[in-house]
Order: C-alpha cells, then structure tokens, then sequence
C-alpha cells in the first residue's frame, strides 16, 4: 500500500537521483579529460621523447574518436537500449583509461585516446537522450543543462588536478583517475530500468509501464503510455525518413545550434587563454595557469550551475538569445582590445601589471564564459535531446552530437591556421559575427519547449508542417 501511494504522488526521487548521476557521469567523461590532457602534454612530450605533432595527436585524436562514437551512438542506443550503451561508452572508458595510463609507447597511448573518444561520444548520445525520455517535463530542462554543468565542473577539477600534481608520472596517474567515472556509470545503470521509449520501440509494455512508474504519477501513466506509442508508430524510422520534408526543419534545427555551440568561440578562448592572459598582465605560465583555472574554468561551472535553475524557469529561447547577444559583445570587446593591446601577448611586457587594454581582455573572456556558460552551452544539449520524434530520435541526436565533436575537432585543428590569416583581433570578430548569426538562427527557428512532454513537441513539428503545406497548396 504504501508503495502505491508513492508511486501515486511525486516521482520516485531515488530515480531521479539515478538520472542525474547517469548525465553527471556522461559529462565528467569529457570534462574530465579536456581539463587534465591540458597539463599532461609537456609531461607525455617529455616521457615519450615526442615532437609538438605528437603532443597535438596525443589532445586532439579524443575528439575524433568521439565523433566517431557519436555516429554509432544512435544507432546502438536504438539496438541495445540507452543502458545497453551507456555500458558500452562505461566499458570503452574504462579500458581506454587503464591503457593510456600504462602506456609504455606513444602509439599505445594515440589508441588508448581514440578508445576513451569512442567511449565519450556514445556517453554524449545514450546519456542526455536517456535523461530527455526518463525525466518528467517540468525538470527535463534542468537535468540536461547538467551535462553541460558536469563538463565544465569536471574541467575545473582537472585544471586544479594539473596544478596539484606536476613533474614525473603524475600524468599517468591522473588520466588513469578516470576509470572511477566508467566503472560508476556501468554501476549506476544497472539499478535503473530503461527509458519507456525504448523498451515500447521493443513492444514490451510491461516494462515501459514500469519505467515510467519511477517518473510519473500513477494516474498519469496510461495516458503517458498511450502519447508515445502513438509518437512512435511502432517502428524505428529509416534513415531515408530523417531527410523528409516533415522532419527537416527539427534536424536542421539540432545540427545548427551544435554547430554555434561549438563555432563561436568557445574552444578558441581556452586554446588561446594563456596568450589573452599574458597580454592582460600574467606573466609567468603559472600565473597565466591560474588565470584559466579560475576565470575561465571556474567562471563556466559556476554559470552552467545557475542555468541548471534558469532552464525550466525562463526557459531556452529566452536564455539563448541573451546569451549568444551577450557572447556576441564580449567577443567584440576582445577583438578590439587586441588592437589597442597592439602585439597582444607583448603589450606592457616586462612591466608586470595589467594594461588598459589587458583588462579590457580580460573582462571580454571573462563576460563571454560566462554568457556562453548560462547559454548555449547548457541549452544546447537541453534542445538537441527533446526536439526530435521518437523514431528518429536516436539517429537525429547522434547526427546533431556527431557535429558537435566535428566541429570542435576543426576548430582545435585550424585556429592556428586562422589566427595566421587573420590575426588575433580579426579571429574574434569572426567569432563575434558567429554569435550574431546564431541569435538570428534561434529568433528565426527554434520554438520554446519548455514544459511541454516529448510527445508534444514531436506534435508542434507535425501541426507546423501541415501550416507550412497548407500555405504552400493554397498561396
């Protein structure tokens, strides 16, 4: 009796712990890495006896091996379930992490890197995917905007790691940390059941009915049951289906604001953070170090925090256009500063003190993290996960987070390449204009979805394709 009464009133509160954990867990995979490799590669340079190329393979080869994790984490969280790949990216971790801690070549560690990049990016798909269709409407928001919380939390921690333990093989024994991460999140999924969508795509009811108990109030769950077995038609859509007219405007919507997720500049200010430092008046690599520890990394995780609390409540529309509107200015303020701080880097060197035009840099970065940080960053992840029906859902999310990682890859590939083409200043102001192509990209496109179910949603897109038909059958 009093299990009905529970399962009649909230939901269960231990399952929602549950789907937290699993997005933490999802996102700390990445976070994690980014933040320590960041200052391991001298370390690893000088283990291997490696040159600069070397060193770049050694950060780099993770984002491709997650791109390639992404493209196969649709298809596998649609065959063997979001557990059943959620395992998989725990497991993929888990080795990856051992190997590249034991390395004893370079070219073990580069494989041990692509493997823990295929684990990251099944975790990036089966992850969020899993929290959207457990999670109840009114928090979906908020548990999303988690991951990307979990990412920059997880940075921060390895950036203090890195300055914690340097020198010798301190490098082997901070990536080999990350094992702790893979093995919680196999242990965290196994008391979870699977997703309702997931197991009524298998046609087995009992158990969707079951899930959905943990997440929904009694009463409502027929009615939840009955919603999406009709969103998903009893079938897994072709990949044919994604590209049709129907579904076109919501793909296109997903890869385009994981594209200016990544293409407006956030990786440019961390791979460049240490030289935007060194002209505001760092002057040694362990000031600069300290710098980005705490006005970069810090000052992400504490903005992705407060948008776990703005998501649900003002919701994502709002929030990006503030937010890219925001980034926009701020990059601006640096691409100008880099023209009054002249040679950048060199401005007021040997002086030690903070120029004008330093602080000016450093109030831009400092301003653009944290709008990028309560924005995109979070709302992202939040959108790319709930906008998509339920037969194509998996796929649409692995294509939308495949570009996320390609992009990041090309960034991280080609900014040095830009910044020889354009300059410091003219880099920037390129990614300024990004963010004013992206606040016109989400005024124009994306509508606001926040409380609404998945099913809903899925509804709007059908409703608006028959407007759009209809207009276009009768001018």
């Amino acid at each position: 009796m009093a299990a009905s009464g529970r399962a009649a009133g909230r939901p269960s509160r231990r399952n929602l712990v549950a789907i937290l954990s699993i997005v933490v867990l999802s996102g700390a995979f990445f976070g994690y890495d980014q933040g320590v490799i960041s200052g391991a590669l001298h370390d690893i340079r000088r283990t291997f006896d490696v040159g600069t190329f070397e060193v770049e393979e050694a950060a780099s080869w993770v984002t491709v091996g997650a791109l390639a994790g992404a493209l196969a984490g649709g298809h596998l969280a649609d065959r063997a379930g979001r557990r059943g790949a959620l395992w998989v990216a725990g497991g993929a971790y888990v080795v990856a992490a051992i190997v590249q801690a034991a390395a004893p070549t370079i070219g073990a560690l580069l494989g041990a890197r692509v493997l823990l990049g295929v684990g990251i990016g099944v975790a990036s798909v089966a992850g969020p995917m899993f929290a959207a269709e457990a999670a109840p409407e009114r928090v979906r928001g908020g548990l999303l905007g988690v991951y990307q919380f979990s990412i920059t939390f997880a940075i921060f921690i390895g950036y203090l790691a890195d300055e914690l333990f340097t020198g010798g093989d301190s490098w082997r024994y901070l990536l080999g940390a990350a094992v702790v991460l893979g093995v919680a999140l196999i242990l965290v999924t196994v008391v979870v059941p699977d997703s309702a969508v997931w197991y009524l795509k298998r046609g087995d009811r009992r158990r969707a009915r079951e899930s959905l108990c943990r997440t929904v109030p009694e009463q409502r769950v027929e009615q939840r049951l009955g919603e999406i077995e009709k969103s998903l038609h009893g079938r897994t859509a072709s990949w044919r289906e994604l590209l049709s007219p129907q579904w076109r405007r919501p793909l296109a919507l997903g890869v385009g604001l994981a594209l200016f997720q990544q293409a407006t500049g956030i990786n440019g200010i961390i791979y460049y953070a240490d030289s935007i430092f060194a002209a505001a008046g760092f002057r040694t690599p362990q000031a600069q170090l300290s710098a980005t520890t705490w006005a970069v990394g810090a000052v992400d995780a504490a903005f992705a925090l407060v948008a776990v609390g703005l998501l649900d409540r003002v919701g994502r529309r709002p929030l990006l256009l503030v937010g890219l509107a925001g980034m926009a200015v701020s990059l601006a303020v640096v691409s100008v500063s880099f023209l009054g701080a002249g040679a950048g880097a060199g401005a007021g060197r040997g002086e030690g003190r903070v120029t004008t035009a330093g602080l000016f840099l450093l109030v831009g970065v400092i301003f653009f993290v944290a709008f990028y940080a309560v924005s995109i960053g979070p709302a992202a992840w939040t959108v790319i996960n709930e906008i998509y029906p339920g037969p194509i859902r998996g796929r649409c999310v692995a294509i939308a987070t495949a570009t996320h990682w390609g992009t990041e890859y090309l960034i991280t590939q080609f900014f040095l390449s830009l910044l020889d083409a354009l300059g410091r200043s003219g880099v920037f102001a390129l990614f300024a204009g990004l963010c004013v192509l992206g606040f016109l990209f989400v005024r124009r496109y994306l509508p606001e979805t926040r409380g609404r179910t998945l099913e809903q949603i899925q509804q709007m897109w059908v409703a608006d394709y028959d407007r759009r038909e209809r207009a276009h059958t009768n001018p």
